[in-house]
């Protein structure tokens, strides 16, 4: 059995989420801090961790928007891929509905009708979620701290396997490990004197109370079963080893698990694999997470990191936000909608499908391109000068891409940029970009003709009115050159020509990249070409915000209806 779909409403600062789980890759929310990621987390633990649902009453805090008067119910619906659950009557039913209620005796399950289900622990041991939040505390699943931790479902699996034979056998071994323990002194000494103080103790008792000492658990021959971790031949508690190899450790436990117990599912969910690993250690992390879901294992990731974001994963990619009202939101594209988005902004019908969508963005995209799904907006470049050069001018105009929540992101070739701009606007990413006109290069006319599609102008017929290496176009969503980078910057800025010379002259920087780093961090204010300081207000820190204040305006005051913004997409 698997976990298909999760459906959550009104539930901390949800209000209304929709998560597809996808086929043997991982589902990874990523986002913001204080998104609400760990929000969408703790309603799927509700529904499928090892605690009754119906007991775990909401705190004020769990009501939609900490108003429990508004929002008095929350809900939380699961679909699995096969029957989770037939009630008395022989009915089948693959969901269930938590309903949370401000009265908690009105809490319950149904169906998707409303009727009541009458859900029990052992049926909800179907399937169940296990946690591994960001303190790393895997003990706890390791561990018979409750009947539901995944070691004692193990332990229970195992004594279910037990044959007759198997029980007398292992009874006989206990016995013999009981005998050797009462031949200790101490131990002989304190069975006795604690024997005889109980049987004191219950005289005045209706019923006689006695205990005996045990090796094992004869309800379960199993649970004297624990679990080391080695490092070389010693043993180690799991706190002494790395957030790596913990997670590592649990993951293969739970694989096993369903490997040998089938019949019984788990969902496994980390918060923040990458915490405390550095960069080869959480890209190791993330091969082997796809390993172990390919073969079966189910996994939730809530990430900050871009090296656990696959294209190839386009279906569990999930860009988790929060709205200036504080709402989460979580935005899920499957190939088929990727696909006519990128129809929509140009790309042609008959090479971009839905088949085929997946596999070309997961041979574009790399983790250096992919730090743009964590931004707010993506300012993209076609190459490693203006990728370089341009932090360093708005930085000495006072100006901080990363304060403004925007990521530049080169895309290593102008053809490149609607590619990407697809993509990040696809998961609701606003995007901008500043680019060469190359006119006169080969495809240069096909390059803006496509960039001029994305923006809604014409490029290729602006770049034909601009005389000259000195003039820039800015428009709202983008800024080109009539050449170049190079060529504006010496034909605007004479200080610009000189700190190029004498880093190419006196220290040997022959990269352009390079050269236009140092040349431009060398740069005073004063030098600096004005047609930056307009790219910044104009471009980097215009908004959708103000583009729907400035649309609304414009309606009031031609008297037309105000309708819902919506981006394009």
């Amino acid at each position: 059995m698997r976990l298909s779909k999760v459906v959550i409403d009104h539930y901390r600062s949800i209000g209304h989420v929709e998560i597809r789980m996808p086929e043997n890759k991982p589902l990874v929310l990523f986002g913001a801090n204080n998104a609400g990621k760990s929000n969408i987390i703790s309603a799927i633990q509700r529904a499928l961790g090892e605690r009754w649902p119906l007991t775990q009453e909401l705190e004020d805090s769990d009501f939609f928007m900490r108003d429990k008067s508004s929002y008095p119910n929350a809900t939380i619906a699961c679909k699995f891929d096969s029957t989770y659950f037939v009630d008395r009557y022989g009915n089948l039913y693959d969901h269930f509905v938590l309903h949370y209620a401000a009265d908690a005796s009105q809490s319950q399950f149904t169906d998707l009708n409303g009727s009541k289900l009458y859900i029990n622990n052992d049926a909800r041991s179907v399937i169940q979620s296990f946690v591994v939040d960001a303190d790393r505390d895997i003990g706890r699943e390791l561990s018979y701290y409750s009947r539901y931790s995944l070691l004692s479902k193990f332990s229970h699996a195992v004594h279910q396997s037990l044959s007759e034979d198997d029980r007398i056998s292992l009874e006989a071994s206990f016995e013999e490990i009981k005998k050797t323990f009462e031949g200790v002194p101490e131990y002989a000494t304190f069975f006795s004197k604690f024997k005889d103080v109980l049987e004191e103790s219950v005289k005045g008792f209706v019923h006689s109370l006695k205990a005996d000492f045990s090796a094992y658990d004869p309800n379960n021959f199993a649970k004297s079963i624990r679990i080391y971790a080695y490092e070389g031949d010693d043993v180690r508690a799991f706190e002494e080893f790395g957030t790596g190899e913990q997670q590592v450790l649990l993951m293969a436990f739970a694989k096993a698990y369903v490997e040998t117990f089938g019949a019984k599912a788990l969902v496994l969910i980390i918060e923040e694999p990458e915490a405390h690993l550095h960069p080869l250690a959480q890209r190791w992390l993330k091969e082997y997470v796809y390993e172990v879901c390919n073969e079966g294992l189910q996994v939730i990731l809530s990430t900050h990191s871009a090296d656990f974001l696959d294209m190839s994963n386009l279906d569990g990619m999930v860009r988790v936000t929060k709205s200036s009202e504080g709402i989460t939101s979580a935005r899920q594209v499957s190939p088929g909608e990727l696909a006519r988005h990128c129809h929509e902004l140009g790309a042609p019908a008959d090479k971009v499908t839905a088949e085929n969508v997946s596999r070309f963005y997961g041979s574009k995209l790399f983790p250096d391109e992919a730090k743009g799904f964590f931004a707010s907006k993506v300012l993209i470049v076609e190459g490693a000068t203006e990728y370089f050069a341009l932090p360093e001018l708005f930085s000495k105009l006072g100006h901080s891409l990363v304060r403004e929540g925007v990521e530049i992101v080169n895309v290593r070739g102008k053809t490149s940029i609607p590619l990407y701009w697809r993509l990040f606007s696809a998961f609701g990413i606003e995007c901008c970009c500043i680019f060469d006109g190359d006119i006169k290069k080969e495809g240069g006319k096909a390059a803006n003709d496509a960039l001029g599609t994305i923006l809604g102008i014409d490029v290729s017929a602006i770049l034909d009115g601009m005389v000259g290496d000195g003039e820039m176009y800015v428009c709202r969503d983008a800024a080109f050159f009539s050449k170049d980078f190079e060529r504006f910057m010496r034909a605007e800025s004479a200080s610009y020509l000189t700190y190029e010379k004498q880093w190419r002259d006196e220290y040997g920087v022959t990269s352009k990249p390079e050269l236009a780093r140092a040349t431009s961090r060398a740069l005073q204010v004063e030098d600096i070409p004005k047609e930056f300081e307009t790219v910044w207000e104009k471009v980097i820190t215009f908004s959708v915000e103000l583009r729907q204040s400035e649309s609304d305006d414009a309606q009031l005051e031609n008297g037309d209806p105000i309708e819902d913004f919506e981006i394009p997409f």
